[in-house]
């Protein structure tokens, strides 16, 4: 039986959401999307982009976790980009920092026109094998 993960920090999103943030399903954990976004007036940067990323990267670490695990279980990134050029090379900064390997997992990416957050400039969706 399928068991979601609710860290207590993401406990009233996800009652607002109505979606986990992750479901455990045997011996795999999946994830859903996490964005990353720039604040609320905050201008467009390589700083600003590596500070989303990474707060995207700790929200996955967190959930991971809960789950039990943690970024070192994580064996499929997919990647939901609205404009590669302008945030991939900060976004792959804070991949390594927080999956610095030596085991990489695979990683998908896509380009999109947007994402529900207005301020988001990608979403990642995980997939972890966490054995119980």
């Amino acid at each position: 039986m399928p068991k979601m993960i609710v860290p207590d920090s993401l406990k009233d999103r996800t009652e607002q959401m109505q979606f986990a943030p992750a479901v455990r399903a045997g011996d795999m954990v999946f994830l859903s999307g996490v964005i990353a976004a720039l604040k609320e007036g905050e201008a467009p940067s390589d700083e600003a982009y590596f500070r989303g990323a990474d707060e995207a990267f700790a929200e996955i670490d967190m959930i991971l976790k809960a789950a039990g695990g943690s970024m070192a279980d994580v064996v499929d990134i997919t990647g939901y980009h609205v404009d590669f050029e302008k945030h991939m090379g900060p976004m792959f900064k804070a991949k390594a920092k927080w999956m610095p390997g030596p085991f990489f997992s695979c990683y998908t990416m896509i380009g999109i026109t947007s994402l529900f957050n207005p301020l988001g400039f990608v979403e990642l969706k995980a997939r972890a094998y966490i054995p119980q």
